[in-house]
């Protein structure tokens, strides 16, 4: 999920700042066509919505530029073009992009609607494969209000050889947290205080832990706080709380930097051995990642055509010299399926009304693509966080070794 603002709002906009229907903030939108509500951003309700906080108006076009005489038309303007939000990539012409109200979907029929963690928990999945090492994923919001939520019941009923938590919020490693189950941990932790935040977590010994992201511009952006590294002797294990571009999509230039940066990262690693990487990617693969995609298409973070392009050009081994592909195996292991989401805001009773994003997911070398023999969404567990954990199982010697 998206980051939580900057500095001074960071801790009390956590809750909050995440709107009814978007992994990212509205922008603004024009007065014939409202952005849809977003994860990140205070928004104005929509009439037509009710369930979704509102949504500033957009700028339009040709605000801050001298209007025609008055006799002179003014130039056509296609509606597409109208609606989307300064940055965010133009007209719809992305594979990413909706094909129309179809697209507007919403959580698959059977979706779980409850709001808390079940207590007890327990999965009732088939045994894991021999062979096999389950690593998860989960943005938890913060540490401290995951484990009063329900966190720990979920870490125990998982058992998960290998956890990633994204979105942590400490300002210093937690020295018992899960100390026993977990004996070796890697904490990525940033400059400002109870803000983003990364943590691997780990029953396997790695062989190194390499913190941040090199390469990200503005230099001075902070990483070490949403990267984490994790070297094992058949894999590299990348661990991200990826930038949002933002309330406004003000952010995007960020945004893109860390998506140049990142591809650039994760080529060098891969071309030493397999990547698994997964997290918080906040970016959607298409239309079939979000609820009412044509409402946020380019007006959204994590669902604009600079997003979704790069996103898919870094999947496709396009987005840097040197790159080799990569395959979402959710999505390989769920080809079609739509609806299935790891982000329900807490606004607008969005869990029940079954509006969602799916921007949390596993990403791996497509050369070993066959060695994940499954990857599950645990819609079960909502309520500790508004996103659920994502796990995968994985060929044991990626991080044992062996032939």
């Amino acid at each position: 999920m998206p980051p939580r603002r900057n500095a001074s709002r960071a801790a009390s906009a956590a809750s909050t700042a995440k709107e009814s229907n978007g992994a990212g903030p509205s922008t603004p939108s024009t007065s014939k066509a409202k952005a849809a509500a977003s994860p990140h951003g205070q928004t104005k309700r929509k009439a037509a919505d009710k369930e979704q906080p509102k949504a500033e108006e957009l700028v339009k076009n040709d605000e801050g530029k001298e209007s025609p005489p008055a006799k002179q038309k003014k130039p056509r303007t296609s509606k597409a073009k109208a609606d989307a939000a300064p940055n965010a990539g133009g007209l719809p012409d992305s594979p990413a992009a909706p094909r129309g109200k179809d697209d507007d979907i919403l959580a698959y029929e059977g979706c779980p609607k409850t709001v808390d963690i079940p207590n007890p928990l327990s999965f009732s999945d088939a045994p894991r494969k021999e062979g096999t090492v389950r690593v998860a994923a989960w943005n938890i919001v913060s540490l401290k209000s995951a484990e009063g939520k329900g966190l720990s019941r979920y870490i125990e009923a998982e058992d998960a050889d290998v956890l990633i938590l994204t979105e942590t919020k400490v300002n210093e490693p937690p020295t018992f947290f899960q100390s026993t189950r977990y004996p070796h941990q890697a904490w990525g932790i940033g400059a400002t205080k109870s803000y983003a935040g990364v943590a691997v977590l780990s029953k396997i010994p790695p062989l190194a832990v390499h913190k941040g992201l090199p390469g990200m511009i503005p230099a001075d952006y902070e990483t070490k706080s949403r990267c984490l590294v994790v070297e094992y002797p058949g894999c590299f294990l990348v661990g991200t709380y990826c930038v949002n571009a933002g309330e406004g999509l003000k952010s995007m230039p960020a945004k893109q930097g860390w998506n140049t940066a990142l591809a650039k990262r994760i080529a060098e690693l891969d071309a030493q051995k397999p990547v698994v990487w997964t997290g918080d990617l906040n970016v959607v693969y298409d239309s079939y990642d979000l609820a009412r995609a044509s409402q946020k298409w380019n007006k959204s973070a994590g669902y604009t055509q600079i997003e979704c392009d790069a996103h898919r050009a870094l999947l496709e081994g396009k987005a840097t010299e040197g790159a080799k592909p990569l395959v979402d195996v959710w999505r390989e292991h769920h080809p079609g399926a739509k609806g299935h989401f790891t982000y329900y805001g807490w606004r607008g009773m969005c869990r029940a009304k079954g509006i969602g994003w799916r921007i949390d997911s596993f990403i791996v070398s497509e050369r070993a693509k066959d060695r994940c023999t499954g990857c599950e969404i645990r819609q079960e567990v909502y309520g500790a966080s508004d996103h659920v954990p994502v796990y995968a199982d994985l060929d044991e010697k990626l991080f044992k070794g062996g032939e």
